[in-house]
């Protein structure tokens, strides 16, 4: 049975709670249960959305949600700024799912449990926004950088490849971290000061769309 940790509502408690090493990965937490010990009819689970990604520290959490809010207040067009405790930038999404599958994401982990990369940089210098429509994201981003989060993408992709799991679309990743959402394409924002800090774990999140949770099941440590 796949056992879930429960999200964290500030960062600074991961810290606290952070699991205990083993041989060079972060152990899983264990608290809650499968969906299938609900009585809830399955139409009515929330859709879970499965993916990597690395978190921001608590520091940089703090700043980039400070940024979200004037960037709220300058541009009225967008929705109130993502919570700092949500911020992420995703790895790699492995799919979207009525109900988590436990073989889908043990299969996640074991791939995860091969990646060899080391601690990296993360530094967005800009934020700009993304995609079409309504809900088109505003999200910190940097054209030129990040090369280390995209070998981590691929180093992923190899990985997740061996367990038979593979992207639904294969298109080159482009590592950013969004901020807000529903608003019309503003021109490139140019930030005063980048937003940085060293990536030094990854964590496998389940997301439940609708209700704001993230849901932390695993970290791995990079290695230095």
């Amino acid at each position: 049975m796949l056992l879930i940790i429960q999200n964290r509502r500030r960062q600074s408690d991961r810290a606290l709670k952070r699991p205990m090493k083993n041989n060079g990965q972060l152990s899983l937490y264990f608290s809650g249960g499968s969906c299938s010990r609900t009585s809830t009819p399955i139409d009515q689970w929330p859709i879970s959305e499965l993916y990597f990604a690395v978190l921001p520290d608590p520091e940089t959490a703090a700043r980039s949600f400070k940024l979200a809010g004037n960037f709220h207040r300058q541009y009225r067009s967008f929705a109130k700024p993502r919570r700092a405790d949500l911020l992420h930038v995703t790895l790699f999404t492995i799919g979207s799912f009525r109900c988590l599958p436990e073989e889908m994401a043990f299969a996640a982990m074991e791939a995860a449990s091969r990646v060899r990369k080391p601690s990296c940089p993360v530094v967005f210098d800009r934020a700009v926004g993304f995609g079409n429509g309504d809900n088109r994201p505003l999200v910190l981003w940097n054209k030129d950088g990040n090369a280390e989060l995209k070998a981590i993408y691929q180093e992923l992709v190899d990985a997740m490849r061996l367990t038979g799991i593979t992207p639904a679309k294969e298109k080159p990743v482009e590592p950013h971290m969004t901020l807000l959402y529903h608003g019309q394409l503003v021109p490139d924002i140019m930030l005063e000061e980048p937003v940085s800090w060293t990536a030094k774990d990854f964590v496998l999140i389940n997301s439940l769309q609708g209700q704001s949770i993230h849901q932390h099941l695993c970290y791995w440590t990079l290695r230095d």
